[in-house]
């Protein structure tokens, strides 16, 4: 009976994180025995952030990352003070507070990176990934076209405005899930 149970919740299990094109066996059978759970989405919520030019570009960022599959929820900084996770060659990665979730800031994107899984050690055997588009709109403050603003130009210096998403609720799935390079938390 248990077998076929098992056999029945294999493709239920696979269903709910259909995000990913081939879970590996093993994986799937860890799942099964509730050592794991993978996760399906994530929010990014109250997104703020500075930028010197009205959001081209973003000098620094916070926002809370939040997992409810995982029950994981932790605040994430990137500023001038913020050091890349230990790297090999992958694009600069900056750990949350929790450190089993890690991100990436591109063009308006914020890739999110969860250590799921845990092994033997204790340390997370995989990585689910995926990417939500931040939309950022600044207050008018820089290049308004004001006096204050041309004297910041003239002077080379810029002085940052403050930024945040038109969304405080950001939602986004979970794309794929590999091995954390490694073998194990970072």
């Amino acid at each position: 009976m248990k077998i076929s149970l098992l056999v029945v919740a294999a493709p239920a299990v696979q269903a709910a994180v259909s995000y990913m094109a081939a879970v590996p066996d093993f994986l799937m059978a860890k799942v099964q025995s509730s050592d794991c759970t993978l996760p399906d989405d994530f929010q990014i919520q109250n997104f703020a952030a500075e930028s010197p030019d009205g959001g081209k570009t973003i000098e620094s960022l916070t926002f809370n990352f939040n997992d409810d599959s995982t029950i994981l929820s932790t605040p994430c900084h990137l500023n001038a003070s913020s050091v890349a996770v230990a790297g090999d060659g992958r694009t600069a990665r900056y750990a949350c507070d929790d450190a089993r979730v890690q991100f990436i800031w591109q063009n308006g994107t914020a890739t999110v990176i969860e250590k799921v899984c845990p092994g033997e050690d204790g340390a997370a055997d995989y990585e689910a990934s995926g990417t939500a588009a931040v939309p950022v709109v600044c207050d008018g403050a820089a290049g308004n076209g004001t006096a204050t603003a041309a004297r910041h130009r003239r002077s080379n210096s810029r002085r940052a405005v403050a930024c945040k998403s038109n969304s405080n609720d950001i939602r986004s799935k979970f794309f794929s899930i590999q091995p954390v390079p490694g073998g194990g938390e970072e």
